[in-house]
């Protein structure tokens, strides 16, 4: 999915002649913890809740509080959701500016839409266990974990991929399949490291209180 397919239908940006007291009062009901600020339909920089609470006059505008950041983080509204968010998580917001090719404010796209839309493409309440392997960027290859799982008979129908602070990575496969053992045996063979499995009916089973956790780290 591109930026353009998951401009929220209900968020908005705010004006730079908004009031703080009113920008606070439209965030909070929205549920969000900031929002871009728009002048002549370009992006001016965003406004975050904790920063306008500590505001002593209510009354001033966002502008006036508020300094223009030409390098405000925003996406062209073509750029793919893997794209979005990097960006999301590297500046710690929870939303994002959408823009067109003449950089014209087009909308906002809302990171708890985009958690949702992740964790529902893995299935993970779907029937089909979960391997998690732990490698090294260079050792990672699509095509070939699922040459290798597709030769015991499965294949992988999701797949997410986190890096760990000594930069190697965590590979998510959700298979369509609960019997995993020949295929952790191939895994093993070809000196991948399993860190974790779920919900294999053939292999030691993790709680299925791990999985809920997995989900509360979206936010669903």
């Amino acid at each position: 999915m591109i930026a353009q397919e998951l401009i929220s239908d209900h968020l908005d940006g705010l004006r730079i002649t908004d009031t703080i007291e009113g920008a606070i009062d439209f965030m909070v009901s929205q549920g969000v913890s900031e929002l871009p600020i728009i002048d002549k339909k370009k992006l001016y920089n965003y406004a975050r809740l904790s920063t306008l609470h500590t505001v002593q006059d209510k009354h001033l505008s966002l502008q006036e509080v508020i300094m223009a950041n030409p390098f405000a983080p925003k996406v062209n509204e073509n750029q793919h959701i893997y794209e979005i968010v990097p960006i999301l998580a590297a500046n710690e917001l929870s939303v994002l500016t959408v823009v067109d090719v003449e950089d014209n404010f087009v909308g906002v796209v809302d990171q708890k839409q985009i958690n949702k839309l992740i964790t529902e493409s893995l299935t993970y309440r779907g029937i089909g266990a979960v391997i998690v392997l732990r490698l090294s960027d260079k050792d990672f290859a699509p095509s070939i974990l699922a040459r290798w799982t597709e030769e015991n008979g499965a294949k992988i129908i999701g797949m997410m991929v986190n890096i760990t602070n000594d930069g190697e990575l965590l590979v998510n496969l959700k298979l369509n399949t609960t019997m995993v053992k020949n295929i952790i045996a191939t895994f093993q063979r070809q000196n991948y490291r399993i860190e974790q499995v779920y919900l294999a009916e053939d292999f030691n089973k993790t709680d299925d209180r791990a999985i809920d956790l997995a989900l509360k780290f979206f936010d669903l």
